[in-house]
C-alpha cells in the first residue's frame, strides 16, 4: 500500500518494480503515429513507370486484344497510384523507364513500378541520395537491397492475399496488429518478396514464408546487401503490375505508411 505523506506518496520498492517492469515489456501501441501523415504536402515524387508497351500493343498488326487489354490493366493501376499519391498531397512527375537519372533532381522520393522492364532501369537509382520505393523485385540486386538470383534472393509468389505482420510497433506497419493481414480483395493476386540484408528491417512476410519480405526497408546508412550502405531511405512493398486497386483497406494503409515513412527525415 502506497503511504500518504503530506503532498507526496511513497510507493514501496516491490511495487515500483512491478509497475516499472510493466512498462518496458508493454508493447509501444503509439509507435506508429510517428509517420507524419502530413509529410506528403508539397513534396515530389518522380513515378517511374512503362509509358510504351502498352502505346506499341495498340498499333500492333495484328492486334492482340489479350496483351493490350493486360496492358491497359497496367497502365490503369498506374495511374490510380498516381492519383492516390495526388491525394496524399504530393506533387508527381510521371517518368518513362528510359528516363535518364537526372530527371530525380528536386524530387523528394522515387517510386519505381512493378511495370518498368527491369534491365531498363537496372541500377539506375542505386547510388541517388533520394528516398526509393520499389515495387519491381527484379531490381532489388541492383539497388543492392537483395542479393541477385531470382526465386531465391527474391521472387514473386501465385494466388496470395494475406500477409503476416511480424513488426508492429515500427511506423511501416501502420498500426496494424501484428499476425496475419488480408491485403488484398482476391486469394489469386501476385505478391513479390525479397530476401533483405541484415541491415534491413522487416515488417511484413507472405502468410507461412517467414523467410519471403513482403515489405522491408533499410534506414539511411544502413547495412544492405553485399555490405552496400543505404544512401537514403529505401523500401521493397510487395504490389505487382495490376494488384494496387486490389489492395483492401489493410493494403492502402501499408503504402501510405511506407511512401510517409519514406519521405520523413530520419
Amino acid at each position: 500500500m502506497a503511504v500518504a505523506t503530506g503532498r507526496l506518496t511513497t510507493v514501496p520498492g516491490a511495487i515500483l518494480a512491478t509497475v516499472t517492469a510493466m512498462l518496458l515489456l508493454a508493447p509501444c501501441r503509439g509507435h506508429a503515429a510517428t509517420v507524419d501523415a502530413s509529410g506528403a504536402r508539397g513534396k515530389s515524387v518522380l513515378y517511374v513507370f512503362n509509358r510504351t508497351k502498352l502505346e506499341s500493343a495498340r498499333a500492333a498488326t495484328p492486334l492482340d486484344p489479350k496483351r493490350v487489354m493486360t496492358l491497359e490493366t497496367w497502365r490503369r493501376n498506374d495511374l490510380a497510384v498516381v492519383d492516390w499519391l495526388h491525394g496524399l498531397g504530393f506533387h508527381v512527375r510521371e517518368a518513362d523507364e528510359h528516363a535518364p537519372s537526372t530527371e530525380t533532381a528536386g524530387q523528394d522520393l522515387i517510386i519505381v513500378s512493378e511495370t518498368v522492364d527491369a534491365l531498363d532501369v537496372a541500377n539506375k537509382y542505386r547510388e541517388t541520395p533520394i528516398p526509393l520505393i520499389t515495387f519491381e523485385n527484379d531490381i532489388l540486386g541492383d539497388l543492392a537491397m537483395a542479393g541477385q538470383k531470382n526465386h531465391r534472393d527474391y521472387g514473386t509468389d501465385d494466388d496470395q492475399r494475406f500477409v503476416t505482420i511480424v513488426n508492429a510497433p515500427h511506423p511501416l506497419a501502420a498500426g496494424l496488429a501484428a499476425g496475419v493481414q488480408n491485403v488484398l480483395t482476391d486469394e489469386h493476386f501476385k505478391m513479390n518478396w525479397g530476401k533483405p540484408g541484415l541491415g534491413a528491417v522487416t515488417i511484413a512476410t507472405l502468410r507461412g514464408e517467414p523467410d519471403k519480405a513482403a515489405i522491408f526497408a533499410y534506414e539511411r546508412g544502413a547495412t544492405m546487401a553485399g555490405e552496400a550502405l543505404a544512401p537514403a531511405r529505401r523500401v521493397s512493398f510487395f504490389v505487382w503490375q495490376d494488384t494496387f486497386e486490389a489492395l483492401r483497406p489493410e493494403g492502402r494503409a501499408l503504402f501510405r505508411a511506407a511512401v510517409l515513412w519514406a519521405v520523413t527525415a530520419p
